[in-house]
């Protein structure tokens, strides 16, 4: 620690008086010395801290599949402890979406054109165990296509809204735990929070299916961006309300 180091803790007018005492191992060096590593460990405390928080707010994953995301398959097929260095592996890159909804607190609103991948439906399946409350978007025509799991969603408990339209719900995304979102639940509970959470959203090109993640070129972004998180929450309650009641909604069947 230099001489800076130590005009910064003690002061400038404490400074000569502090290090005369350590340096003469006066009965006052011990107490000097333990205030200078009380305030230095404060200090880095709140600088990690502070370094934690500034991640957390800026957060962002970037997944990219493409031609070269199904290289690895066979070798994690072979060895499911296998250490792949493929940066597009669909593999990673579904499981980086896995992990979001497994840390999911309080709530999930997805707004996705098709559904069929059983991965993701299993994390699904574990939030609501959790108390997750989740909400689904899909669009009208999607929900009744080979492998859908509209169904499955809906016998689980999962509301399902689509619009009553020849026009395309394009949307593939997903919000979690936005604070909007999670304040409108803690006000039905009364407030209580059970833990923390991070809000984050999930958008991009990529329908949840099995060619979405192994045959196309997609992309998918993930971040804890909290403008981007409240215009896409915004957008999920406009439809939300918008498709309240529309004909083409799934009924619950748990």
């Amino acid at each position: 620690m230099g001489v800076d180091s130590l005009k910064d803790i003690f002061g400038p007018n404490n400074y000569s008086s502090s290090a005369f005492a350590i340096c003469a191992g006066s009965a006052a060096a011990g107490a000097a010395f333990a205030k200078l590593m009380m305030i230095a460990t404060k200090y880095l405390c709140n600088q990690m801290e502070n370094y934690r928080l500034r991640n957390q707010i800026n957060q962002i994953n970037v997944l990219i599949l493409n031609e070269s995301s199904e290289l690895c398959k066979s070798s994690h097929l072979q060895d499911a402890s296998f250490k792949c260095q493929n940066d597009y592996c669909s593999k990673r890159q579904l499981q980086s979406i896995v992990d979001e909804i497994d840390r999911a607190q309080y709530s999930i609103d997805i707004a996705m054109y098709i559904f069929t991948l059983h991965d993701l439906m299993e994390s699904i399946d574990r939030a609501l165990i959790r108390g997750v409350l989740v909400r689904l978007i899909s669009d009208h025509e999607m929900n009744c296509s080979s492998g859908a799991r509209i169904s499955q969603l809906s016998k689980l408990g999962i509301e399902i809204r689509a619009p009553d339209t020849t026009a395309m719900m394009h949307h593939k995304f997903m919000v979690i735990d936005n604070s909007t979102r999670v304040k409108e639940i803690l006000r039905t509970r009364d407030g209580k929070r059970k833990s923390t959470y991070r809000s984050v959203l999930v958008f991009g090109s990529i329908n949840w299916t099995m060619q979405g993640f192994s045959g196309n070129w997609e992309n998918c972004v993930i971040t804890s961006d909290s403008y981007l998180g409240s215009k896409f929450q915004m957008e999920f309650e406009r439809m939300w309300k918008a498709f309240e009641d529309s004909l083409s909604n799934v009924k619950l069947t748990a």
